[in-house]
C-alpha cells in the first residue's frame, strides 16, 4: 500500500510540471452533480467470519476548481460528497472526499478539450451513529471540457475513487464505534468506486 501511496504522489506532482509554457485556460470553477458506483469492503461482524460489504450506488455532488500551471497541465482541487448507505437497508454512510492533484490537457479545439486527470488527498466516512473515520484517497480519470463561450463551458468526466481502509476500523458499526452494539469492523483493503460527473465550468 506504501508504494501504492508513493507513486500516487508522484504522479499528482509531477502533472503540472510536463510542459514549459503556461496555459491560458485561467481559473475555472466547476459545481458538478454525479452518479457513484460500487464501493466494497472486507469486514467481520463480532468473531464471525469475515463478509463483504458493498456501498450502495447513489448521486453525488461536489465542485473542482482548475488553475493554470505549466501548458498543458492545470493544478485541481477536488471536492466530492456522496450520501449512501451499507447494503440495501443498511446504516446510512456519509462520504466526504477532498483532495489536490492536476489535469493534463490533450490535443483538441479551443471548443473542445480533452484532459486526464490525478489527485491525491483524504476521505471522511461518517457512519449513521458512528465516529468518523479518516482515509488516504485517490482518484484517476478523464473526460472532456466544451467552451461553447468564452466564460461558460460545460465538463464530462469519469473517474476511479479509491480509499485505503486501515484495517479494524470502526466505520461499518451499525451502533457507534464507542458503543457495546458495535459489531462490524474492517479487516482492512482498498475501496474502489466508479464516478460519472457532469458540471458548469464558469471561468474567470
Amino acid at each position: 500500500m506504501f508504494r501504492c501511496v508513493m507513486a500516487l504522489c508522484l504522479l499528482a506532482a509531477a502533472l503540472p510540471a510536463m510542459a514549459q509554457q503556461r496555459t491560458d485556460s485561467g481559473i475555472q470553477l466547476t459545481p458538478f452533480a454525479g452518479y457513484t458506483l460500487g464501493g466494497e469492503v472486507d469486514a467481520r461482524e463480532n468473531t464471525e467470519q469475515e463478509t463483504s460489504y458493498r456501498l450502495q450506488e447513489s448521486m453525488s455532488y461536489g465542485f473542482a476548481l482548475n488553475w493554470p500551471s505549466k501548458a498543458p497541465t492545470e493544478w485541481e482541487l477536488y471536492y466530492n460528497h456522496q450520501d449512501t448507505e451499507l447494503a440495501k437497508g443498511g446504516p446510512g454512510v456519509k462520504l466526504d472526499t477532498l483532495q489536490l492533484g492536476g489535469t493534463y490537457l490533450g490535443q483538441g479545439s479551443k471548443r473542445a478539450i480533452p484532459f486526464f486527470v490525478a489527485t491525491l488527498g483524504g476521505v471522511r466516512i461518517k457512519p449513521e451513529a458512528s465516529d468518523s473515520d479518516y482515509a488516504v484517497a485517490f482518484t484517476l480519470g478523464g473526460g472532456y471540457k466544451f467552451f461553447p463561450t468564452k466564460r461558460i463551458g460545460i465538463r464530462l468526466e469519469a473517474r476511479a475513487l479509491g480509499a485505503f481502509i486501515r484495517s479494524n476500523s470502526s466505520w461499518l458499526c451499525s451502533g457507534g464505534s464507542n458503543g457495546a452494539t458495535c459489531a462490524i469492523r474492517t479487516s482492512g483493503n482498498l475501496l474502489i468506486q466508479a464516478q460519472a460527473n457532469a458540471g458548469v465550468i464558469i471561468r474567470f
